[in-house]
């Protein structure tokens, strides 16, 4: 019966679970094993009870009731529990990619189907491009956005709350703004893009893909697709990589634009 409760026990843990869970009991040796494991996971997974030993410095009797004080009933399960873990994180890693290359796809397909005139007919208009980021991800966004248009356009790149303040001073009517906000729902973005707008300022928003405040008080707006992904043990991640694929996608498809505009002058 016991051991039956110790099956149930295990049942969907992986090795770092059960280390944890037994780690008090553990005495000095089997906790330098377990921090040898942590360092050379994929040598259990390939290497022999007896290279192991050697590379980690302790006897093959050690290795097998350290993993008999995790519950387990050998060495050879240990290796069993490691090889699964291994296969779980070549997993977890491939889904990743696979999560954010479909993200890109997504975003091209989206991209090639909207109808951009209305923004590239503003920015053309527009004496000043100003674009203001809400984070540390969006004004490198911003900045990226100035260095590839500044030789067409006189682009002003703001960031920081005290700079919110001057663009409410400075805007004049023909000014195109990029408001760019991860989740278009910071309260400081929303409030600024009302003050914008009443100022007769053409408003652009780039945010993620989903129905948003920001959007709302903006004349038009840009969209990406970010997948929020846990990674591994080390937290949350969120790429901006498809800000700057965005920004390049803007870059080409304006200087299509203004291809078109020539070819059409030219023949007028």
């Amino acid at each position: 019966m016991l051991q039956q409760n110790k099956i149930v026990e295990m049942i969907g843990m992986n090795l770092d679970e059960l280390i944890n869970l037994h780690y008090d009991k553990l005495n000095e040796n089997e906790r330098y094993i377990c921090r040898y494991f942590y360092k050379h996971r994929k040598e259990f997974v390939t290497s022999s009870i007896d290279e192991i030993a050697k590379k980690c410095g302790v006897s093959k009797s050690l290795l097998v009731r350290f993993s008999k004080h995790l519950g387990l009933s050998g060495f050879r399960e240990f290796k069993a529990f490691a090889r699964m873990d291994e296969n779980q994180i070549s997993s977890q890693r491939l889904n990743l990619m696979t999560t954010m290359t479909d993200s890109y796809h997504k975003m091209l397909d989206d991209f090639q189907k909207r109808d951009y005139t209305k923004i590239f007919d503003a920015i053309y208009h527009a004496k000043r491009v100003l674009t203001y980021g809400s984070g540390s991800s969006q004004t490198r966004v911003a900045s990226e956005m100035k260095r590839i248009f500044l030789p067409h356009k006189l682009f002003i790149n703001l960031h920081g709350h005290d700079m919110s303040q001057a663009i409410e001073k400075k805007v004049q009517q023909d000014d195109v703004i990029f408001l760019i906000s991860l989740s278009g729902e910071s309260d400081h973005m929303i409030d600024l893009a009302k003050n914008l707008r009443m100022k007769g300022a053409f408003l652009i928003s780039v945010t993620r893909m989903s129905s948003n405040q920001l959007a709302l008080y903006c004349n038009d707006s840009l969209y990406i697709e970010s997948t929020h992904m846990k990674v591994g043990d080390y937290g949350d991640y969120e790429s901006a990589t498809p800000y700057f694929i965005l920004i390049e996608l803007l870059y080409i498809a304006y200087q299509n634009y203004l291809t078109e505009r020539d070819e059409q002058s030219f023949k007028n």
